[in-house]
C-alpha cells in the first residue's frame, strides 16, 4: 500500500471516529428530547398547545434525519476502509495480461509440480525457479502465487515444508536419533531459526510442543 493510500485510510478511520461521536451526541439529544416531550404531554396540568407540540417534534425530527445521515456515512467509511486493501490488489495486476483462466491454470501446474516434484525440499529454491518451471515471467509467478494462495512466494513455499516437517516429526516419535535442525534441513530450511520461527507462525506451537501432543 502507498504512502497516499494509507494516509486515506488513515483519515477514514479518523472521520470514522468523529463521526461515531457525534452519531452518539445526536442520539443522546434525541433521547432526551423525547423524554421531555413526553413528559410535558402526560402532565394533566398543562392544557393541550399545538404550537408547542410542534415546537417539539420539529427537533425530534431533525435529529432522526441526522441520525440517519451519519449512520449511512459511517458505513460508507467502513466499507471504503474494508475494501481498500482488495482494490489494491486488483489495481495490482489488472494490467499484467494475465487472465483468470490462465492464471488458474498456472496454480494447479504449480500444486502438481509442489505436491509430485517437492520442490519445496530445494534449498535454494526461489521465484525465478518456479517462473522458469511454468514458463511465466517472475512477476507473472508471483501474481499466480499471490491471487491464487494469498501469500508471499516464501510463505506459500513454507506451508509445504512445514508439513513436510509435521510428518517427519510424528515419525521421530520412533527414531528419536533425528534432531529437529536434522529435520529442518531435510524439509528445505536452511538453518533452525528460520525453521523454528516458521513452524510457530503456521502452527502456532514450537516443534518440541507439536511433538508432545503428537505423542
Amino acid at each position: 500500500m502507498s504512502l497516499w493510500e494509507y494516509t486515506q485510510l488513515f483519515t477514514k478511520n479518523k472521520v470514522g471516529f468523529f463521526t461515531k461521536k457525534l452519531l452518539l451526541f445526536f442520539l443522546f439529544l434525541f433521547l432526551y428530547t423525547a423524554f421531555l416531550t413526553i413528559y410535558s404531554w402526560s402532565d394533566p396540568s398543562e392544557g393541550f398547545n399545538f404550537i408547542l407540540v410542534y415546537a417539539q417534534l420539529v427537533p425530534l425530527v431533525l435529529y432522526v434525519i441526522i441520525i440517519c445521515l451519519l449512520i449511512k456515512h459511517h458505513r460508507a467509511l467502513d466499507l471504503e476502509t474494508y475494501t481498500l486493501p482488495a482494490l489494491e490488489k486488483k489495481h495490482k495486476y489488472e494490467k499484467t495480461g494475465l487472465s483468470e483462466a490462465f492464471s488458474l491454470e498456472l496454480k494447479n501446474k504449480l500444486e502438481h509440480l509442489m505436491g509430485n516434484e517437492k520442490l519445496y525440499l530445494k534449498h535454494e529454491l526461489k521465484l525465478d525457479d518456479i517462473a522458469e518451471l511454468l514458463n511465466i515471467s517472475r512477476h507473472h509467478a508471483s501474481q499466480v502465487i499471490n491471487e491464487n494462495f494469498n501469500m508471499s512466494f516464501y510463505e506459500y513455499i513454507n506451508t509445504y515444508r512445514i508439513e513436510e516437517a509435521k510428518n517427519i516429526l510424528c515419525s521421530k516419535l520412533e527414531n528419536a536419533s533425528v534432531s529437529i535442525s536434522e529435520i529442518a534441513y531435510q524439509c528445505g530450511f536452511n538453518n533452525r531459526v528460520s525453521f523454528y520461527k516458521a513452524f510457530k507462525k503456521i502452527t502456532h506451537i514450537t516443534p518440541k510442543e507439536f511433538i508432545q501432543k503428537a505423542a
